[in-house]
């Protein structure tokens, strides 16, 4: 009797499946993006990308896409492929337009290609949305300084620093900002400040203001 019934439930089984094409066995969207993240913080962009592909197919929820559309940009802005990395960051934006996340994506990619009118434009408009946000302050004071306006660029360091003042790369930026205004006494107490912060790149600021002492 327990054979018969075993047999009979291998049999249901047998017809579940055939009738479903094994759906039940088929990842969902979700368990795909997070694999795909996976691959993505390991520097494996191709399988992320594929991975990320296959979770848009299976199904996402609107903002769980997004997110995929944004992190599909990231590979493939590593990858260099910049048309296919603005294409899925304008895709994630169109999704939530305010955004402040996806806006700064586009801007660090315009950024990236030398375009830094673009990237000023967006971050711009990312601070109209969340002004007291201190690493966009940074990243568009970061901006001026590339395009050696150091005095428009302070006012943005001041202003991370009052928000967080706890920040190295904030103090790290406004240092230099200030040697190239030549108000070296205020670079060497940002400069330390920096230090004091764990800013990464303190050596590099340094050489860099000392450059500028020399020329005085």
């Amino acid at each position: 009797m327990k054979k018969q019934t075993l047999l009979t439930l291998l049999i249901c089984i047998t017809l579940l499946f055939s009738m479903t094409g094994c759906s039940l066995l088929k990842p969902s969207g979700d368990f795909l993006a997070a694999k795909a993240v996976e691959y993505y913080n390991e520097k494996d962009y191709e399988a992320a990308i594929d991975k990320m592909l296959e979770a848009e197919k299976a199904g996402l929820d609107e903002v769980a896409l997004g997110d995929v559309y944004s992190i599909l940009g990231h590979c493939y802005l590593e990858l260099e492929r910049i048309d296919e990395a603005f294409s899925y960051y304008e895709k994630a934006l169109e999704i939530e337009p305010d955004a402040v996340e996806y806006i700064v994506n586009i801007a660090i990619a315009y950024r990236q290609i030398g375009n830094y009118d673009k990237a000023m434009e967006l971050y711009q408009k990312a601070l109209e949305i969340d002004p007291d946000y201190p690493e966009l302050n940074v990243s568009l004071g970061a901006l001026y300084v590339l395009e050696n306006e150091p005095e428009t660029a302070i006012p943005y360091f001041e202003k991370a620093i009052e928000l967080d003042p706890t920040i190295g790369t904030s103090y790290g930026n406004a240092a230099l900002a200030y040697a190239m205004i030549g108000d070296f006494e205020k670079a060497d107490e940002y400069l330390k400040q920096s230090i004091i912060y764990g800013y990464e790149n303190a050596s590099v600021v340094e050489e860099k203001i000392n450059a500028l002492k020399d020329l005085e």
